[in-house]
């Protein structure tokens, strides 16, 4: 129906009514932002879903190699190409931008023991994998015990959904000191979940390592900040410890 006509320059323009979507007068903004929350609460369900069987068919699929040998600077360097689309926290943003600002606030606050500045630098290169087309919910998310455990297993007993780490701690443990596989595999450990879980060593390992570098890891995380570091900055200590391409 025509609500009322105008007359400019010979031609009548008319305004007329028009049916909208029933969602379409939320703000595009608000649209987006609560299919990204859906999103990463399917993720994190699929992942927390993982059985035991499901984790062993993981382990063997990626038990070769998936990207032949490769320098470990050049996956550090692919993290600004990994979006972890389950992460409302940088709420996508790359993971190269995340390790930025682990490096920057660990520098800021003057930790600077070499271990933890490179677990902070190859610690999420296992979500490479997201560049080969895996799904997310096997790569990314939190990880809880999968089945039950006495207290004081050994985190090594423990069977824990698979993802990134699992598969970084594969091709790592082999390269690096004991604490920084250690640190690599359990980054992503649901901690007052499996505190009480953990052995002798994995207490010693915990209060050296992951206590200080896990507030580094998820307290740093937002889209909204771009570090004054420089990824090229730490080149040298990559090629450093890892001089020849590795099998990934």
């Amino acid at each position: 129906m025509v609500q009322r006509s105008l007359r400019r320059g010979g031609y009548e323009l008319r305004r007329v009514p028009v049916s909208l979507p029933p969602d379409a007068t939320e703000p595009p903004q608000l649209r987006a932002m609560v299919e990204y929350w859906d999103g990463v609460r399917a993720i994190e369900d699929r992942h927390a879903a993982q059985t035991v069987e499901d984790v062993e068919r993981l382990k063997k699929q990626y038990d070769g190699p998936v990207f032949g040998k490769v320098r470990v600077w050049k996956l550090v360097k692919q993290l600004a190409q990994c979006i972890d689309p389950s992460d409302g926290r940088l709420f996508g943003a790359s993971q190269q931008l995340h390790v930025l600002q682990v490096l920057e606030a660990m520098a800021r606050d003057h930790v600077d023991d070499p271990d933890l500045v490179l677990a902070a630098l190859i610690h999420d290169t296992g979500k490479v994998l997201l560049l080969a087309g895996e799904d997310p919910a096997n790569v990314t998310c939190m990880n809880t015990p999968i089945g039950n455990y006495a207290p004081g297993v050994g985190l090594d007993n423990v069977t824990f959904q698979w993802g990134h780490d699992e598969f970084g701690y594969s091709r790592f443990v082999d390269l690096v000191p004991e604490h920084v596989a250690w640190l690599i595999r359990y980054h992503s450990i649901d901690i007052p979940t499996v505190e009480p879980l953990m052995d002798a060593r994995d207490r010693d390992f915990y209060e050296r390592y992951l206590r200080v570098f896990a507030y580094y890891d998820h307290e740093t995380k937002t889209p909204f900040r771009l570090p004054f570091t420089r990824i090229d900055d730490y080149r040298d200590i990559v090629e450093t410890a890892f001089p020849k391409p590795i099998r990934f």
